[in-house]
């Protein structure tokens, strides 16, 4: 009994690899122990840290319950979310959105709105990969933010002949409202699952403040623009899969997925000039009409034949489609504009659609070569086609009329051919692994109305990838790892049309973007006990050709925002998390990180650095009457870019969670940002001609109530067939073992 219960314990611990051995001795653990007879207090762990990633067990934290995807994001390593909802991993907003393992282009194209509107309960666990091994994408140089949602595929249980499970929750707040429901089940040898949500969001009396200086010709001059406007964000999703197993040796799944949303906002500034051009000053006021929509639509079909009776060697056949459109309109109607000097104002209408879409095809061959060796090799295509109509019209007398010169219709077509391939080894204490892969891009860009501006270009990138772990006791291993990554520009970034909304500025794309390569190392060291777990990394990025977003002031006295590869930086980052089972009612949680960036842009004459850091500290608390508490303060430092920075900030949130009838009833209550009504954000960015400073307020006082009911004849979750190949995005579910019934 005593080896049993080790078994147990060591079989929680977080490794490097997963070895033979693991596999007899969770075998042995089926057959020797009955948990029905024995009492098991002990931590499951809520971060798992490999050599290569990290994941953060979503459903294991109360907050899930009360927290957005958004929201949660914040308490995970690596990954930081600013006052304005922009998310980064290791401090770049490079990086690539997964879905269950998948790319997913309508996350990926409006991730702060979609992570700001899906409640985080049907979501199962968040994977930051920072070292993602050769077999999939070089995209993003940050890595990879995989998003795993709760929903059933692949291998059947055998002993449940007709199971299901779900969920229906009501979500009522003063920021708005929510509905959501989930459902999924086996029937004998085919698995399913089903959810779909409405969210609906309004936020009241935002105030954006901003002064900018400007050199030019005749003297210093000074520009400000005062503003308060409503924004409403409604938003919707669905998802469908299938999973049926053929035989004891195929499985094939399929899914389908939609969500659409939109922002809606009404501005009315004032706007004040001096100096310079302007003279002795003027101002205007103008009203703006802003509404963005977005939608996406995504379908996936995967076949997978295992090679042996063990499940360690595999074929696998996959195809992913994306469908992802939007749309764009902005109506800019002047008052008072009778004394304005050096301006050239009219009423303007902008009516912008863009439609991306992507066929994928890849084949994965994975062998098992015996004495802890693995090799990984396969192939992958992808067809994408982004378009843009983009139309600015001059409105004459109520009349809107088309401005040609100034309007746009842009294809982007790019077709990219891969191959990888991938060796592992495990052996004893060590493990390791090493891949190369090569991806070849054929893009070509064409303007339907301006012929002479097409151009066609193809490159290949070699992407190395590497890996070495070392388990130094049961309980705590060490890893370091090198990865190249690169990053294309996208359509929004190459896209020339210029955008004349504002009088005063001009912002437009670069369509002789280059591809950009970034180098990473990191050390990873992990310790776990029943009551304590530590994770650490320390990395280092460099990135030489690095695409900015910088802006300058033309001959015309017209600030112009646009891109460039002219940047280089490098960022070193270290992140910590800690979790503490101080009692047994109380949990306690850290997670923060320190970091130190250098960017250059050498021709432009720019260089910026500094240190920055978050935290957030958490508290999980059993109190009186079977309540569950939570506490957690998150504190950010100053945000360093090449420009500029934006200001710290600090929040603090709380929630109380009951269950009733066994379970099956919810009921949670959260209290967001209790000690200010608004959150206070200041951006500073400078160039050798312009400052430029930004004050924002966002009311962030929030006041939630959620009500949940729980369904099903069975709590049992349908997952796909447990393997011992170790998959970098999709880790090995053992269905149905001791482990997984233990809590705290």
């Amino acid at each position: 009994m005593k080896l049993a219960l080790l078994g147990l314990w060591l079989n929680v611990v977080p490794s490097l690899a997963q070895t033979p051995a693991d596999s007899l001795g969770q075998q042995s653990i089926h057959d020797s122990l009955d948990l029905q007879s024995v009492e098991i207090v002990a931590q499951k762990p809520v971060v798992r840290m490999t050599t290569d990633k990290m994941t953060y067990n979503v459903q294991q934290d109360a907050d899930a319950k009360t927290m957005t995807l958004l929201d949660m994001l914040r308490k995970v390593p690596m990954v930081t979310v600013d006052g304005q909802d922009n998310v980064t991993v290791k401090g770049s907003s490079n990086f690539k959105v997964y879905v269950d393992g998948k790319p997913n282009q309508m996350f990926q194209s409006n991730f702060s709105q979609v992570a700001k509107s899906m409640p985080a309960s049907v979501v199962k666990s968040i994977d930051v990969i920072t070292s993602p091994g050769a077999k999939y994408d070089a995209e993003g140089t940050s890595g990879v933010l995989d998003i795993k949602m709760i929903r059933q595929s692949g291998q059947p249980n055998g002993d449940c002949d007709n199971c299901y499970n779900g969920n229906v929750e009501f979500a009522l707040g003063n920021k708005g409202e929510r509905a959501n429901a989930y459902i999924g089940g086996q029937k004998k040898k085919l698995t399913y699952s089903a959810m779909g949500m409405f969210v609906w969001q309004g936020f009241d009396h935002i105030k954006v403040n901003t002064a900018r200086v400007q050199q030019t010709a005749i003297g210093e001059s000074r520009q400000t623009s005062d503003m308060e406007f409503d924004q409403k964000h409604p938003f919707s999703m669905g998802n469908f899969t299938l999973g049926y197993a053929i035989d004891t040796l195929s499985t094939i799944n399929v899914s389908a997925g939609i969500l659409g949303g939109n922002t809606s906002q009404g501005i009315y500034p004032r706007n004040t000039f001096s100096g310079g051009p302007y003279g002795t000053g003027f101002s205007y006021i103008y009203h703006s009409d802003q509404h963005n929509s977005f939608m996406g639509f995504n379908t996936s079909a995967d076949y997978q034949r295992w090679l042996n009776a063990d499940h360690t060697s595999s074929l696998t056949l996959s195809y992913l489609f994306d469908y992802n459109p939007g749309h764009n309109r902005m109506r800019t109607i002047y008052n008072h504009v009778a004394d304005v000097m050096g301006l050239t104002l009219s009423d303007l209408y902008s009516n912008s659609h863009t439609w991306g879409s992507s066929h994928t095809g890849q084949a994965d061959l994975t062998l098992d070569l015996g004495k802890g060796q693995t090799l990984e090799t396969g192939a992958k295509f992808i067809s994408r086609r982004n378009k843009s109509d983009s139309r600015l019209y001059n409105v004459v007398d109520g009349i809107d009329v088309l401005n040609a010169d100034a309007s746009v219709l842009y294809r982007n077509l790019q077709s990219i051919v891969a191959g990888y391939a991938q060796y592992k080894l495990t052996k004893e204490k060590y493990n390791a692994r090493l891949g190369l892969r090569y991806e070849h891009t054929f893009e070509s860009v064409k303007y339907a109305e301006h012929s002479d501006r097409n151009f066609h270009k193809d490159y290949g990138n070699l992407v190395p990838s590497g890996s070495v772990g070392y388990n130094i006791t049961p309980t705590s291993n060490l890893g370091l790892t090198y990865t190249m990554r690169i990053s294309r520009p996208g359509i929004s970034q190459l896209n020339p049309y210029t955008d004349r909304t504002d009088p005063t500025a001009l912002t437009y794309g670069n369509p002789s973007l280059a591809v950009v390569k970034s180098h990473n190392v990191t050390l990873a060291y992990n310790f776990f006990m029943p009551k304590v777990m530590f994770n650490v990394s320390l990395s280092h990025d460099y990135v030489g050709n690095e695409i900015e977003n910088y802006q300058f002031v033309d001959a015309d006295n017209k600030y112009n925002s646009t891109y460039a590869n002219n940047g280089k930086s490098r960022n070193t980052y270290m992140d910590a998390f800690v979790r503490w089972v101080a009692t047994k009612t109380s949990t306690l949680m850290l997670s923060g990180n320190v970091s130190y960036g250098d960017w250059k842009a050498k021709e432009l004459g720019y260089h910026n650095w500094g240190w920055s850091g978050n935290a957030y500290l958490g508290l999980e608390q059993q109190l009186p009457w079977k309540v569950k508490g939570s506490l957690g303060l998150f504190a950010q430092t100053r945000q360093y870019n090449l420009m500029g920075y934006n200001s710290g900030m600090q929040f603090f949130n709380a929630s109380l969670t009951r269950t009733f009838l066994k379970e099956r009833l919810e009921l949670s209550a959260r209290y967001h940002c209790p000690l200010r009504s608004h959150l206070i954000i200041d951006q500073h960015s400078a160039g050798a001609d312009f400052s430029n400073h930004t004050h924002i307020s966002f009311p962030m006082q929030i006041v939630a109530l959620t009500v949940k009911w729980n369904f099903g004849n069975t709590k049992k979750q349908f997952g796909q067939y447990s393997s011992k190949i170790n998959n970098d995005f999709n880790d090995s579910q053992k269905q149905d073992s001791p482990t997984s019934k233990m809590g705290m």
